[in-house]
């Protein structure tokens, strides 16, 4: 069924445990992604064909509270209410439809959005968490949070974030405004929230990886700036592992979202 000829827009925001899978993006016949479950589950439902459109490509591992997709369908006697409730009985219980309404026409979950926000979660520790197994990072070294925020606070506003970028990520513009980038200590978890209009490839892993080098006293604060004005990767942290990772919110302009 082409686009032109569907009757309804329909976005979902989805929760995925990402551990089983091997990312969101769909791959190769036998290659099990998120992308690819929800497809099924809506095809099955909608009873033709279903192309959904995610807002990220989350890696293998990550996960998702806040995901967003939507697809368009021919069939309008399900309300979006029961088209929700007849794709989780069709899904995996590692992930879950949270909502689901009609939207207009042009919404895309990608090109509309204006914004993601992130959540890092390092475990510390000297034990493994094992009810939080691909959860979280385990770390087992201490790590100076207030450093951590210091350093952290450097990152907002409009930056060129090419060094924060993974070497696969070959996109001309790579300046970013970050809005919002707090570490929070809770209990046995220190937890890194970031929000901004865009993210390169493995920016947040990125970033993460940095925070937790200043964080374990290796670099100071300002190495931020380093890597800002240097533009290389090699001047930044490792990537953190894809665990700890969640997609917590995609934003949009109220106005896009209404019909």
């Amino acid at each position: 069924m082409h686009e032109s000829q569907a009757k309804r827009n329909i976005k979902l925001v989805i929760a995925y445990n990402g551990a089983p899978y091997h990312g969101w993006q769909r791959q190769a016949d036998g290659i099990d992604t998120v992308q690819r479950r929800i497809e099924e589950a809506a095809t099955r439902v909608a009873r033709h064909p279903v192309a959904v459109y995610g807002a990220g490509r989350t890696d293998a591992g990550v996960h998702a509270e806040g995901q967003v997709a939507n697809f368009h369908t021919a069939n309008v006697a399900i309300p979006p209410t029961g088209l929700r409730r007849a794709m989780n009985c069709r899904l995996p219980g590692d992930i879950f439809v949270r909502s689901a309404r009609e939207v207009p026409a042009g919404f895309h979950a990608a090109k509309s959005a204006i914004g993601k926000t992130y959540r890092y979660r390092i475990y510390l520790g000297p034990q493994r968490p094992v009810a939080l197994y691909r959860q979280v990072y385990c770390y087992w070294r201490p790590l100076d949070v207030e450093s951590m925020q210091v350093a952290a606070r450097r990152l907002l506003g409009e930056h060129d974030f090419r060094g924060f970028a993974s070497s696969m990520d070959q996109r001309d513009n790579t300046v970013r405004t970050i809005r919002r980038c707090e570490v929070v200590r809770l209990d046995s978890e220190i937890n890194v929230t970031v929000e901004g209009d865009g993210f390169l490839y493995k920016m947040v892993r990125n970033i993460v990886g940095t925070l937790i080098e200043i964080g374990r006293g290796h670099w100071q604060p300002d190495r931020i700036d380093r890597i800002f004005s240097s533009r290389s990767r090699s001047d930044a942290g490792p990537t953190a592992p894809g665990d700890g990772l969640a997609l917590m919110c995609v934003h949009y302009r109220p106005a896009d979202l209404e019909l």
